[in-house]
């Protein structure tokens, strides 16, 4: 099993949330519970920067579909993959 971690370019992130609002995750959760927060998103966007959230043994985290990269107009979110099983 993969797991995934975003790293996000704080010299290239302008906060438009646009990678919080496109991902999957964050939409059904958001659907779900009616709130994100750094307990259960896994992107949020704060002081006018993006910044991942990844809490070890939580799911979900990020599943690395790629979704936040693609909508990325800023090109500033990699997914790292943090180990395989």
């Amino acid at each position: 099993m993969q797991i995934f971690k975003l790293k996000i370019n704080k010299n290239l992130c302008t906060g438009c949330n646009v990678c919080v609002v496109s991902c999957p995750i964050n939409f059904n959760l958001l659907k779900e519970m009616g709130q994100l927060d750094e307990e259960n998103a896994v992107i949020l966007v704060k002081n006018g920067i993006a910044f991942p959230i990844y809490i070890e043994n939580r799911n979900p985290n990020c599943d690395g579909c790629g979704v936040c990269i693609e909508c990325c107009p800023q090109s500033a979110i990699q997914i790292e993959v943090l180990e395989v099983k």
